[in-house]
């Protein structure tokens, strides 16, 4: 067991138990954000095989927290066998949002949280990386569209639970969207909290080419774990997950860029196309880049066959950095 695992298990983390579920919840503080998160390991897993992991974001407080949402989860996630975990956000204010600008800088501290909750559950547990999954309730929209949407590196599929929903909060997501990410979004046919929101969401999602999937569903204003754990389960049985990682050989040259993939299977071969005829075979090639943007395409091929497409625009020179977190 790693040193981080044992910091894990054994700080004296609370304990929140429940009727349902054999395990108890546990609250920890993330030590790099010194953030506090919930998490449920259920009482089947096995720590030498890989499970899945999703992620919660929960809605406005005090109707929602990141505690109510996981309560929601763990029937679930006991019956499936899955690690799920809700951090504790500040972004997810459904009644009364502040204005855009202090809005996205709330989206981008809940950003740091998400994934570094991501990153302590992982280094305490066994997760398939290829199996990480990102959903919120409500309010908890926000956190999935600005988190979520800037990186499909991590969050193989999104769902989206009758969402608000506000165009002027994206503005940091829409250059990073991968049209090959899945996002379901759940909409009720009589919420009148959200209902609207989570159409003009779709809708939106739709014209900046996302892959969309449409969930509408019956009755009022509610969380659907079970359908969004089910879009879970049909991702991983029915679309191959192949994303592109570009980053910077080094911090002095923006300009040459390295290419990497992830992937749910082992793929047979590569072939990279850089613009102007310009190729390579290489599995993580790297190129030197004109100022501009540049389309990558990448073919390969699973094992039984089939052969895969991608395709990513280059910002140049590459920026090695977020956005900065400007009061």
């Amino acid at each position: 067991m790693s040193a981080l695992a044992i910091a894990f298990c054994c700080t004296g983390c609370p304990q929140y138990a429940d009727p349902t579920v054999p395990n108890d919840i546990r609250r920890v503080k993330e030590p790099s954000t010194e953030n506090d998160y919930f998490v449920y390991v259920p009482s089947r897993n096995n720590p030498g095989e890989p499970c899945p992991l999703v992620i919660l974001c929960h809605g406005t407080n005090p109707w929602d927290t990141a505690l109510r949402q996981i309560r929601d989860w763990v029937g679930l996630a006991e019956d499936q066998n899955f690690i799920v975990a809700a951090p504790k956000l500040k972004g997810t204010r459904g009644d009364i949002p502040p204005p855009p600008h202090r809005q996205l800088l709330k989206q981008r501290e809940d950003e740091r949280t998400i994934i570094a909750t991501v990153r302590h559950v992982s280094g305490a547990n066994h997760i398939d990386p290829t199996q990480v999954f990102l959903t919120g309730w409500s309010a908890g929209g926000y956190a999935v569209l600005h988190t979520g949407l800037r990186h499909p590196e991590i969050f193989r599929a999104l769902t989206i639970m009758q969402g608000n929903f506000d165009e002027r909060f994206t503005t940091d997501a829409e250059k990073h969207i991968d049209p090959y990410q899945p996002v379901y979004v759940i909409y009720g046919t009589t919420d009148i909290l959200t209902g609207g929101q989570t159409k003009e969401c779709m809708e939106w999602l739709y014209d900046q080419d996302a892959y969309v999937f449409d969930g509408k569903v019956s009755g009022p204003h509610r969380s659907h774990p079970k359908a969004a754990h089910e879009f879970f389960e049909k991702v991983i049985k029915e679309i191959p997950w192949l994303t592109i990682r570009p980053s910077a050989v080094h911090r002095k040259d923006p300009y040459t860029i390295q290419f990497k993939t992830q992937s749910s299977f082992q793929p047979a071969g590569f072939r990279w196309t850089f613009g102007e005829g310009r190729t390579s075979s290489a599995a993580e090639p790297s190129f030197k880049f004109e100022e501009g943007t540049h389309e990558v395409k990448l073919e390969t091929a699973m094992p039984n066959g089939k052969r895969l497409k991608r395709t990513i625009r280059v910002e140049v020179p590459f920026s090695l950095f977020p956005e900065k977190l400007d009061n």
